[in-house]
């Protein structure tokens, strides 16, 4: 994952995001349907999204394949027991107050 940034938030929930630009156009789905050649180079291009509509509400995202990869990868990763108990254990430890200056922290791994 050498092209995404990955963030921690609230309930440690792993979010990606892209670094290169990203493409995010709406589309009803008649229209995303006679476009989709275009589309689909454009997506395997440039990269990006398209979000699809049925009747004005989201259908679905049309997305390069190595991203869906990557939201997969990062979905096995959240289901994974040995990361949750991992994450459980550095919420105690936080809370706890064992915590480490980043500065210091950086350099031990030096």
């Amino acid at each position: 994952m050498s092209n995404v940034t990955k963030l921690i938030i609230d309930k440690v929930v792993l979010i990606s995001y892209l670094k290169r630009t990203m493409l995010q156009t709406i589309y009803g789905i008649k229209q995303f349907q006679t476009n989709l050649p275009a589309m689909a180079r454009q997506i395997n291009e440039v990269g990006g999204h398209y979000i699809v509509t049925r009747r004005n509400k989201p259908a679905f995202v049309a997305i390069p394949f190595d991203d869906y990869k990557e939201v997969q990868d990062i979905l096995l990763e959240m289901n994974s027991p040995e990361l949750h108990k991992d994450i459980s254990k550095a919420r105690k430890e936080y809370h706890g107050g064992k915590t480490q200056d980043f500065d210091k922290f950086v350099k031990g791994l030096k």
